[in-house]
């Protein structure tokens, strides 16, 4: 299965492709950037997001297809999935990157294992599990014992229910194969639209030219992409001047 060249949601790539979209395509701040760039680049960066999005209407189509007869089921499996998604980026935000709980509690990094829904049940299982283990480590990144419940409810709606077509789940493993590579092109897209925006804009004409520093900010300049795949964390508040000892 093709697999991601970044560690962040689909999701946050697409509200940042979004945003350069509509920097590039400022008046004020886009034209200088738009000459370092192919002519159209900006329409094919618009077509690039309108397919990675599909992909993710795919991907949840055929989510729901997995969950076969009814709709009580369909609608388990998305909330189980999402529910999923939510736990693990909780968990790598309460653990640091490389614990072995990652992997071994919430199943992070699980890569090119089969996604029928046994399997998929299996995960969610071993996810809720350590949500009630690290509750408390969870609680401080947002996550609430009502998100455990919900996915331990859409585990049991579908625990047991075997009209499940495991084709369905092959094509939902196709499917995101085809959305990675569609969300790689992507995020290229987007970094080669900042390198022409920092060659554009250089730093060290901030504060010497005027709206350099704004007009790298709409090019995410220091924000995307993220660190380590999380919002950046604030700079350190510097220590006190020491202080001279009076007599």
């Amino acid at each position: 299965m093709s697999q991601r060249n970044f560690n962040f949601p689909v999701a946050l790539l697409l509200g940042q492709s979004r945003r350069l979209l509509g920097a590039l395509r400022d008046a004020t701040d886009g034209t200088a950037v738009q000459k370092r760039l192919k002519t159209g680049f900006d329409a094919a960066l618009e077509t690039q997001i309108a397919t990675v999005e599909q992909g993710g209407t795919d991907q949840r189509t055929a989510g729901g297809g997995m969950v076969g007869l009814t709709k009580e089921q369909a609608a388990a499996y998305t909330e189980m999935e999402r529910l999923m998604g939510g736990a693990r980026h909780s968990a790598s935000l309460a653990f640091a990157k490389g614990d072995p709980r990652l992997h071994i509690e919430f199943s992070v990094a699980v890569q090119d294992q089969p996604h029928d829904l046994d399997h998929e049940l299996e995960y969610a299982g071993t996810i809720a599990t350590g949500c009630a283990t690290y509750a408390a480590q969870l609680a401080e990144q947002g996550w609430t014992a009502d998100d455990t419940t919900a996915l331990n409810n859409a585990i049991t709606t579908l625990t047991g229910n075997p009209a499940i077509r495991d084709s369905a789940g092959e094509g939902k493993k196709k499917i995101t194969s085809t959305r990675n590579t569609a969300a790689n092109v992507l995020y290229k897209m987007c970094l080669t639209e900042q390198n022409a925006a920092r060659l554009a804009y250089p730093v060290t004409q901030i504060g010497v030219v005027s709206g350099v520093a704004e007009a790298r900010s709409r090019f995410l300049l220091d924000e995307f992409p993220p660190h380590n795949g999380a919002t950046p964390a604030p700079a350190p508040t510097p220590a006190p001047a020491p202080t001279t000892p009076t007599h």
